[in-house]
């Protein structure tokens, strides 16, 4: 899926892209990182979910 994101998903991304650039704290840095990591991994189980159930199958 190569869709482009919208304009406020856009705009939301450069945003928060500096502020991730400006920060000079490895700790607060790495903290950033494991958040964004939950944050990915649940998307990536309520999408499996969310397709399990529209297809009627069973999520893995």
């Amino acid at each position: 899926m190569n869709d482009p994101l919208s304009l406020s998903r856009e705009f939301s991304t450069a945003v928060h892209s500096r502020a991730i650039d400006s920060c000079n704290d490895i700790e607060e840095l790495r903290q950033v990182a494991k958040t964004l990591l939950r944050a990915w991994q649940m998307q990536a189980a309520f999408t499996a979910d969310y397709g399990a159930k529209l297809l009627n199958i069973k999520p893995r």
